[in-house]
Order: structure tokens, then C-alpha cells, then sequence
């Protein structure tokens, strides 16, 4: 769908022939009940269903798409009857558990599932690593790696105004940023405005095949991020999986990444806003190796006991029972 507004006739009809099609697959494998993985357009159609056939729906909730009703008059009113209606909302975090509070959900609906990471997949041979290496001309510099959308939220540009800062330290250190989105041109100019243009690399999109290449090619994995107005990150899985590659991290202190950051256990939260304590948090991580790597194989060992996909699917399996049973 091009526009998920409903009040729109393209858009209307849209709908009207997702329900369509939801209702005649519903009957056809006689589902007794709908999973949305996001409240647009899904749990629209879903609340449809619902409405003509009684069928119930859970919604995914992941944080940020809560908060952008703020923005927006159509989602104001339509996204709170939209999760109040659903028989169960599965939260990636407590924090976004709380965002759903605020538009008057019932707690007891409401079930925290944390994301689930495939630890395997981002534990990278030694030529996975020397090829990202090697690709961006990185020796045997220390490399900081973001990997993620460029948006204001995730903090790139606030990894590019502590460089100076860092290149005090290690002036040869390599900032690799992966991702593309609104904010290129921006960071591109910032990077030259602070004189680091040479220590920053703009990736841009890789293969997901290559993401565990990139993971292992880091010292230290950064993402300072922040909130930006309704803007806000709801968990951080890209922690996760830098963990799974034994790497330490860096997160802000915003939204829902307590739950993804053991602060000094395996990884450090600072101040999104503040050029100063993410430098100083880069420069300790940097400096001392033997703490840098014991935060990266503890990461680890959480990842592949906590966050596994057998302990999410029991989890939500358990949630798609107790509203089978209208619990």
C-alpha cells in the first residue's frame, strides 16, 4: 500500500480487499485467531475481521510507531482503538509495555517478548572479517562500527562530532557507518565540517549475508541513541547481534535499550546528547582491550542464553494459547 490512510478512497478499497482476502484464508485454514506484525496496515484489517467474524488479533508493538501518533492527527485517533481492540499486544520492551499504557491499554493484555537473535549467524569466520577489512583499506586501525538506518535517533552524527575528540587519541581510528536513509547528506557534510572526513566511511547497504562480516570487523560497536521529538528507539537489536559477534557496545539512554544493554556488563549507555561522554566512552573502550573483550564475550553468552529463538517462540506461543483460551 502507497498510503495506509483509510479515509482516502484508494486507500479504502485497499483494505476492504485485504480483509477480503484475510477472511476467505481465515476460513480456509480455519485460524482462530490473527497475528500483526505491525498496527498499519495490519491491525486495521485485523480489527476488520474481528468486527465481522469475531476473530480475534494480537498486535506486535516495537515502540517508535506509538509514538509517531503524536505527529499525526489519523494516527492519534486511529492507533489507540486500534491496540485497545486487540485480544493481546506482544511488546519488544518494557519501555514500549509503557508507551501502550499511556493510550490506555490494559496491562494485563499486554506481554513483554524481547527480539530473538540467530547467534550463529553473526559469529564470522576470519575472512569474513579480513574481506570487510580489506575492502575499506582498514589495516590495523581501530574501527568503530554503526549499523542502522541514518536517522537523527540512532546517533551517527553525534559518533562524528566525538571523533576530534577520539583522533586525540588513536588518530588513525575508522568510523564505518552502514546503512543508508535521510540523514546521508547531512552526515557527509558534518564529517567534513569537523575535519574527519578521513576517518569516516559511508558504507552504505550490505547484504545481510555480510552484516556478521561487519560486526567482526569492529573493535567497538556505537549507536548513542536518542529521542527526536515522538521519535524514539524501541529496543536496539542491532546490540544484540553486535553481542552475538563477541563485540562490546555502545547505546544511548533513550527508549527501550536497557533491556538490550547490561551497562558495564556488556556494553555502556551514555547520553545521547552528550559529544563528551560518548567520546570518553569510545576512548575507554578503545584503550583498554582486555575490558573491551570481556564486555563482547559476555554479550555473547547472554545472547545465546537469553535471546535465542526457541525461548521467543515459547514465549509467544505461550501468549497465542492464553487468548485461544480467553484468558
Amino acid at each position: 500500500m502507497r498510503d495506509w490512510d483509510p479515509t482516502r478512497p484508494g486507500s479504502f478499497l485497499c483494505y476492504l480487499e485485504m480483509l477480503f482476502e484475510v477472511r476467505k484464508s481465515q476460513r480456509r485454514h480455519h485460524a482462530n485467531q490473527i497475528h500483526c506484525m505491525k498496527v498499519l496496515p495490519e491491525g486495521l484489517v485485523a480489527w476488520g475481521l474481528r468486527c465481522l467474524a469475531g476473530v480475534p488479533y494480537l498486535i506486535y508493538a516495537h515502540g517508535e510507531e506509538i509514538q509517531m501518533r503524536l505527529t499525526s492527527r489519523l494516527l492519534a485517533w486511529l492507533l489507540p482503538p486500534l491496540y485497545r481492540g486487540a485480544s493481546a499486544i506482544i511488546a519488544n520492551s518494557h519501555h514500549t509495555k509503557e508507551l501502550l499504557w499511556e493510550i490506555g491499554v490494559r496491562p494485563d493484555r499486554i506481554h513483554v517478548v524481547h527480539p530473538g537473535v540467530d547467534a550463529a549467524l553473526f559469529q564470522a569466520k576470519e575472512e569474513e572479517r579480513q574481506v570487510v577489512r580489506r575492502r575499506h583499506k582498514l589495516g590495523e586501525d581501530l574501527t568503530l562500527l554503526t549499523l542502522g538506518r541514518l536517522q537523527r535517533r540512532k546517533g551517527q552524527d553525534m559518533v562524528i562530532k566525538a571523533l576530534p575528540r577520539v583522533r586525540d587519541e588513536f588518530p588513525t581510528v575508522k568510523y564505518l557507518i552502514v546503512g543508508t536513509g535521510e540523514e546521508y547528506e547531512y552526515l557527509t557534510q558534518l564529517a567534513k565540517s569537523h575535519g574527519v572526513s578521513d576517518n569516516v566511511v559511508f558504507v552504505g547497504s550490505v547484504a545481510d549475508s555480510e552484516r556478521a562480516g561487519y560486526y567482526a570487523a569492529c573493535d567497538v560497536f556505537v549507536m548513542p541513541n536518542r529521542q527526536i521529538g515522538p521519535d524514539v528507539e524501541g529496543f536496539g537489536i542491532v546490540f544484540l547481534e553486535a553481542g552475538a559477534a563477541g563485540k562490546p557496545v555502545i547505546g544511548g539512554q533513550s527508549g527501550g535499550t536497557g533491556e538490550a544493554i547490561r551497562d558495564g556488563v556488556n556494553g555502556v549507555r551514555v547520553d545521547g546528547e552528550n559529544v563528551e561522554a560518548i567520546a570518553a566512552a569510545i576512548i575507554e573502550l578503545l584503550a583498554d582491550s582486555g575490558k573491551a573483550r570481556a564486555m563482547g564475550e559476555r554479550g555473547k553468552r547472554w545472547v545465546e542464553t537469553t535471546f535465542t529463538w526457541e525461548s521467543i517462540v515459547k514465549q509467544t506461543r505461550k501468549v497465542a494459547v492464553s487468548v485461544a483460551q480467553g484468558v
